[in-house]
C-alpha cells in the first residue's frame, strides 16, 4: 500500500511539472511502434532506422494519402525539408535529418504554434508507409 501511494504521488508530481511548464514534452511511445515519440515546442519528433531518402519517400506518400498538398520538397544526402498545406490553409513543415547513414530523425510541425493531434496523424501515416 505504501509503495502504491509513493508511485501515485510521483505520477501526480510528474503530471504537475509537465502541465505547468511553458514547454513540455509528452512521450507517446505506444502511438508509433518501436522507439519513442516526443512532442516538444509544437513539434513531434521520432527517430527511424531508415535513411533520409526512404523516410522522405514514405513521407511524400503519406502526405498524398492525407490529401496534404506538397508545396516543396528539398532532398539532399543528409537532410530533407518538405512543406505542405491542408485544404484549410494550415501549413505542414517536415524536416528529416540523417543521424547515421542508415538512421534519421523526422520532425513534424502543423500550423504556426503546432498541433499535436495533426502532427501525430502525419507521423502515423509515415510509419505505415515505412
Amino acid at each position: 500500500m505504501r509503495k502504491l501511494k509513493s508511485c501515485l504521488m510521483a505520477l501526480i508530481l510528474s503530471l504537475a511539472v509537465f502541465t505547468n511548464s511553458g514547454c513540455y514534452a509528452v512521450v507517446l511511445g505506444a502511438a508509433a511502434g518501436a522507439g519513442s515519440v516526443a512532442y516538444v515546442k509544437g513539434r513531434i519528433e521520432k527517430n527511424f532506422d531508415r535513411p533520409v531518402k526512404k523516410v522522405n519517400a514514405a513521407t511524400l506518400s503519406a502526405l498524398k494519402g492525407l490529401d496534404i498538398f506538397v508545396i516543396s520538397d528539398e532532398l539532399t544526402t543528409h537532410e530533407s525539408e518538405i512543406k505542405g498545406e491542408y485544404d484549410d490553409g494550415k501549413e505542414v513543415k517536415i524536416k528529416i535529418i540523417a543521424l547515421t547513414e542508415k538512421s534519421s530523425k523526422i520532425t513534424i510541425r502543423v500550423g504556426v504554434l503546432g498541433n499535436e493531434e495533426k502532427s501525430l496523424e502525419v507521423l502515423n501515416a509515415v510509419i505505415k508507409k515505412l
